[in-house]
């Protein structure tokens, strides 16, 4: 009986010695640099992601402009940013700006994709995805109003 618990030790022992010899083969070949070690400046970064620079539309022929209401749009920094984002990915939108003391979205839009109504759907749920409530409020923009080129 000796024997057999003694042989099953010893296959154990072996597992255990085969396991840490797998942990440390396998964590020689990872990629990652270990705290504190020397970078080479010369090499170039791996593991950065590969990401394509933003860059400004083209200028439409004929832009058409919009201001946009939305209620509850009253806080100077993160209102905007939200409906910034929010709006980043609606391709009609050419410029943005605001007026957050009027609750006030500025839009400037390609003319030749129609009439407001239909091209601002989905600007105005866009925006209302943020958790403001939109509407239409005029096809043009007040005098002095202001606005970003969307960089994409």
């Amino acid at each position: 009986m000796k024997s057999i618990v003694h042989q099953t030790r010893s296959i154990d022992m072996r597992a255990v010695s085969m396991s840490i010899a797998v942990a440390v083969a396998l964590a020689g070949c990872s990629r990652e640099e270990p705290a504190g070690a020397m970078v080479d400046p010369t090499r170039p970064a791996t593991s950065a992601p590969v990401t394509r620079a933003k860059a400004a539309p083209p200028r439409p022929a004929q832009l058409a402009q919009v201001t946009i209401k939305a209620l509850g749009m009253y806080c100077e920094e993160s209102c905007p940013m939200k409906v910034r984002y929010a709006l980043a990915d609606v391709t009609a939108v050419y410029e943005l700006g605001f007026d957050v003391s009027t609750e006030s979205i500025f839009v400037s839009y390609d003319a030749a994709l129609g009439h407001p109504k239909q091209v601002t759907k989905p600007m105005l749920a866009a925006i209302k995805s943020t958790g403001f409530d939109p509407w239409l409020a005029k096809e043009s923009w007040p005098p002095g109003a202001e606005a970003q080129v969307v960089w994409r």
